[in-house]
């Protein structure tokens, strides 16, 4: 797939508009979701993941394949969150609650409760969560992202789900 990888940014550093698209739908999603999870906001979270991809096709031509494309991306992204969140003014503390009845919504209510709570994380241990979980990238390919040791990815794996656990109010065993 490496291969096929190095085809797309070579079409994409090109200009080709079947890459360029194929690019942008391939990445899309992926980032989407892991900007949604770290802002909370939707509007938030598409104007960064398009930030983000675009910052990824002007910058392609450093893409080298030492590692995969989607991991490339993802390092991308990161480097655009980051320099977002630091140019935002903090917000006040978000107040986490869980539905616990069986009503239709009580899944609604439980999505947003997550967002909540990988929002009180903090950048930190909420961007490894969301690479790992819901992005599906190895603890190495997060490594890579956020360019820190593997060992840091997997200490901050660990706090987030404690704290995770603790908002939540589940044992911590």
């Amino acid at each position: 797939m490496l291969n096929g990888e190095i085809e797309l940014a070579q079409g994409v550093a090109r200009n080709d508009d079947a890459c360029v698209a194929a690019f942008f739908k391939a990445y899309h999603a992926g980032v989407y979701r892991y900007m949604l999870c770290l802002t909370n906001n939707a509007e938030d979270a598409e104007d960064l993941a398009q930030d983000s991809l675009l910052q990824a096709k002007s910058r392609i031509r450093s893409f080298r394949g030492e590692s995969g494309l989607k991991t490339w991306v993802h390092r991308v992204a990161y480097h655009t969150f980051t320099h977002w969140h630091r140019k935002r003014k903090p917000r006040g503390e978000l107040n986490v609650s869980i539905a616990a009845t069986g009503e239709p919504f009580a899944q609604i209510d439980t999505a947003q409760a997550l967002l909540e709570a990988l929002t009180k994380l903090g950048p930190a241990l909420a961007q490894p969560l969301v690479l790992l979980e819901i992005n599906d990238l190895s603890v190495e390919e997060i490594a890579r992202v956020m360019d820190i040791p593997a060992g840091t990815v997997k200490s901050r794996l660990s706090t987030a789900r404690q704290r995770l656990r603790h908002l939540f109010g589940e044992s911590s065993c």
